[in-house]
């Protein structure tokens, strides 16, 4: 009985592998007659419209037949809450029926175009499907792409801190959105190849530097000063308020160390700077960014009376008109910076704001546990100038004219003061400033006839 099962076993095997090499020899032929006569094999279908037993032009023409005009379609680009569409007749789009038509006569036939077994019998239970395939202008399609990164790329909003009547107010933030236009761009164009009429954005979140969360420890405004401008002066006017804003907002950390110039990065025209008056080795001259060294003073100053430590600081080479002698703050370039220390234990926010010519810098941070009051002081020394004779032949005789009136000069230290009823507990040297004099100089003309020589 047991040869009995054991030749039946292997009867049943040997009329399986009969079968299967009866399979694959009719594939065969099958995989050879139609490539030989150029016609795709029966169960395969494009975009699900059946092309088998046609050879690749009758598919092609069967195609262009049957699928509707791509170009009334549209297509969606989609990225979390945003949606975007277009018409594909605005990238002049058309499906590409002849490729198509070839990858359909591809379908189940290997390097040798032998049909695969497996791939046959799967095409008997389910038909393949090749997917619809778009063709475009990749120019137009671009534009598009780079429309949608315009509508959609926003900044973040940090949250902001405002003073009204001593009371302040808090405004929650806002993250901004930059949308990847080449991943993008990618993205769409693998849809439309595989029919798709919707693909998803690549983009980032940008979360705003300042959160809500910063600012809810704030609560005393610890300093402010103030100076005036001429408003009718316009292109100084408008340097002073883009400084103004960009300083504006700006949070500093415990320990961190606040740089102007890196704050306002270059004051080119490239960022909306205009030409007005600045120092160039004491004398005055048209450049870029003129205006901006009063922010540079005015936040100094509140600085200095919230009791920051001030790191680096520059003054003019001749006393300006808006603040005393010593108080002033220079920057130009990125090689002269006005940094100061926030050495308060918590974060502290700048404001700043402009109305009628007055620009109003604050510093707004945690009440300190420490009693007292800060103030500035100065010792001064004013230096007269000397005037110098030069003699004018071409001036009428005994006649004097003044050639450059001569201007006073100042030795200064700046003190800060932190005084508790009264009483100076605590004075610091913060610096030591010299203002040369200018002298005056007056034209002689030659002596009257008839005086001595």
């Amino acid at each position: 009985m047991k040869t009995i099962s054991l030749l039946k076993n292997a009867l049943f095997f040997a009329s399986l592998l009969l079968v299967q090499s009866v399979a694959g020899i009719l594939g065969t032929a099958v995989a050879l007659e139609h490539k030989y006569n150029g016609i795709i094999q029966q169960g395969v279908n494009v975009a699900g419209i059946q092309v088998g037993g046609l050879s690749t032009a009758e598919a092609a023409e069967k195609l262009e037949r049957s699928l509707p005009p791509p170009a009334e379609s549209t297509f969606e680009v989609q990225d979390g809450g945003k949606s975007f569409s277009f018409k594909l007749s605005d990238i002049d789009a058309r499906y590409d029926c002849r490729s198509m038509a070839a990858t359909a006569f591809k379908y189940g036939i290997n390097d040798q175009y032998v049909i695969q077994l497996t791939s046959l019998l799967k095409r008997r239970a389910v038909p393949a499907d090749v997917p619809a395939k778009i063709v475009f202008s990749e120019d137009k399609l671009a534009t598009i792409i780079q429309t949608l990164k315009t509508n959609w790329d926003s900044p973040p909003k940090n949250a902001s801190l405002s003073l009204s009547n001593k009371k302040m107010e808090i405004a929650d933030g806002k993250a901004g959105y930059r949308l990847d236009y080449n991943e993008t761009f990618k993205q769409v164009r693998l849809a439309m190849s595989e029919g798709r009429l919707q693909a998803r954005a690549a983009g980032q979140l940008l979360e705003p530097d300042v959160k809500i969360a910063d600012l809810n420890i704030i609560d005393t405004l610890l300093a402010e000063y103030v100076t005036i401008f001429d408003e009718n002066d316009r292109n100084r006017s408008h340097n002073i308020a883009l400084a103004s804003a960009a300083i504006n907002g700006a949070l500093v950390k415990p320990g961190e160390i606040f740089s102007l110039n890196r704050r306002l990065g270059p004051r080119v025209a490239e960022n909306g700077y205009l030409k007005a008056p600045i120092f160039i080795q004491s004398q005055l001259a048209l450049d870029f960014g003129g205006g901006i060294c009063q922010v540079a003073t005015t936040l100094y100053n509140a600085a200095l009376l919230a009791n920051l430590g001030i790191v680096e600081r520059y003054s003019h080479p001749l006393p300006v008109n808006y603040v005393s002698p010593g108080r002033d703050a220079t920057i130009a370039g990125d090689y002269l910076d006005l940094k100061f220390l926030n050495n308060t234990g918590a974060p502290v926010y700048i404001s700043s704001n402009i109305e009628s010519g007055t620009l109003t810098v604050g510093i707004l941070g945690t009440k300190a546990a420490e009693p007292g009051e800060v103030r500035i002081t100065a010792d001064q020394s004013v230096i007269q100038p000397q005037v110098v004779l030069q003699y004018d032949p071409s001036l009428p005789a005994g006649e004097t004219r003044v050639r450059n009136q001569g201007k006073t000069g100042y030795t200064v230290r700046v003190y800060r003061e932190i005084v508790v009823d009264e009483e100076v507990k605590i004075r610091t040297l913060i610096s030591s400033d010299y203002f040369g004099p200018s002298d005056t100089v007056l034209l002689v003309g030659p002596k009257p006839e008839g005086t001595e020589k």
